[in-house]
């Protein structure tokens, strides 16, 4: 039996509610399965610049989305404002095999699961860009971030025909 493709919406899904609504399902249901619980490495829609995802394949059939989330906590030195400041201020710019992609932010929203970094509370955005299943093509691609001041480690990954066992 052929695998479920990934839809517009199901990357839409991760790009929008991951930190909130995702993490809300992996804390709560037995079932992890779809969007927007489906951004962690073993994700089939979900390319991150960490290297979880360097070497990874996907399917050209599905869609994908290309994405980094900024977490900000909020304690006794950083109220709400301070940290959505931080959000709000943060530049970022990504590198698709040598071009630069225009990409769209999320609202800053609260993080459903700051316990996973140490934290009481937060607050989170995400940057990305979806793409359609004839906008990646077949082969490698380089993703490189830069992060605020920080430079990410550039990854690869690769995109497999359709007639792969990656679209199985």
């Amino acid at each position: 039996m052929a695998a479920e493709r990934v839809s517009k919406g199901d990357a839409q899904a991760v790009l929008e509610a991951f930190g909130g609504g995702g993490w809300a399902i992996q804390q709560h249901s037995k079932v992890l399965r779809g969007a927007p619980a489906d951004g962690l490495p073993d994700s089939r829609v979900a390319i991150r610049p960490f290297d979880a995802w360097d070497g990874r394949h996907f399917c050209q059939l599905d869609w994908h989305v290309i994405l980094i989330a900024d977490i900000e906590p909020i304690d006794e030195t950083s109220s709400h404002a301070d940290a959505k400041a931080v959000i709000e201020q943060l530049a970022l710019s990504m590198t698709l095999d040598g071009e630069p992609l225009q990409l769209s932010r999320t609202a800053v929203k609260r993080f459903l699961n700051p316990e996973l970094f140490g934290l009481e509370d937060a607050v989170f955005a995400q940057w990305g860009r979806i793409f359609s299943p004839d906008e990646l093509a077949v082969g490698a691609h380089r993703l490189f971030v830069q992060f605020g001041t920080e430079t990410l480690p550039e990854i690869e990954f690769f995109i497999d025909p359709a007639d792969s066992g990656t679209c199985a």
